[in-house]
């Protein structure tokens, strides 16, 4: 093509036909500098193209991990009424009067609890905020982020002082009880605790219950809190997402 070109201009310049040849030489130049806008202006589509893919398979990972979320929050909240049922149990009954000991101590043994703290998949999250991608997401998308991992932040503080006194407590129970006995390494038991669970008042019952009257606080903390809050916030997150990639976006206020 430039020979081409060449070829026309070196006619003209022999023909003597100065002013054709500077015209054309303009029109030329003119030709190359669109040559490179529409250039660029293509690679520029493709850049633009790619960061739209990547952006794309963003909100993909993101609302699959949000999916997730929402259900292991659901699975949390059935053990957490599960377990909560039968510490009521004990308890509703330790309040009755003239409880038979032997009743009340199967109750217990009944008990069964779990302390786990809800954690969100955060693999895209840390992945957007290493590589500074979170820019790619729209304004509204950025706050719906945010907020999410503010409220967070918010309960697992609170819910792990919770935890962790729970904890203490529990571990103040095991110090006050004869752990071989109790695991069944040996039939002899301690005659400082001996049969202290047919002893109402005695120092164990207090650290139980005090336990137990914990795991409750936790769960309704937890259930009527952290659960809904978390739920919300991931609800919001994903509907603007889902909406991205369906193309019917509409500014959520």
């Amino acid at each position: 093509m430039l020979k081409f070109f060449r070829h026309i201009r070196q006619k003209m310049l022999s023909e003597n036909k100065f002013s054709k040849y500077l015209l054309y030489a303009i029109g030329e130049i003119v030709l190359v500098v669109i040559g490179i806008l529409i250039a660029l202006q293509i690679n520029n589509w493709n850049e633009q193209r790619k960061k739209d893919e990547q952006l794309k398979q963003y909100r993909k990972n993101l609302v699959a991990e949000l999916k997730t979320d929402l259900k292991v929050l659901d699975s949390l909240n059935r053990q957490r009424e599960a377990h909560e049922k039968k510490v009521n149990d004990y308890i509703n009954y330790y309040n009755q009067e003239n409880i038979l000991i032997d009743t009340l101590i199967q109750k217990k043994e009944n008990v069964s609890y779990s302390l786990d703290s809800f954690n969100k998949s955060s693999f895209t999250l840390d992945e957007l905020g290493a590589t500074g991608n979170i820019s790619l997401f729209s304004d509204s998308e950025k706050e719906a982020i945010a907020k999410l991992k503010n409220t967070h932040e918010i309960f697992q503080y609170y819910e792990r002082k919770t935890l962790d006194a729970t904890v203490d407590i529990i571990q103040e129970y095991v110090m006050a009880t004869d752990n071989f006995y109790e695991n069944k390494i040996t039939p002899k038991q301690h005659h400082s605790v001996k049969d202290w669970q047919h002893n109402l008042d005695s120092r164990q019952y207090l650290l139980l219950n005090n336990q137990f009257y914990n795991v409750i606080v936790l769960y309704k903390f937890q259930k009527n809190m952290v659960y809904p809050a978390i739920r919300k916030d991931t609800e919001a997150l994903m509907n603007i997402l889902e909406n991205k990639l369906d193309g019917n976006y509409k500014s959520i206020k």
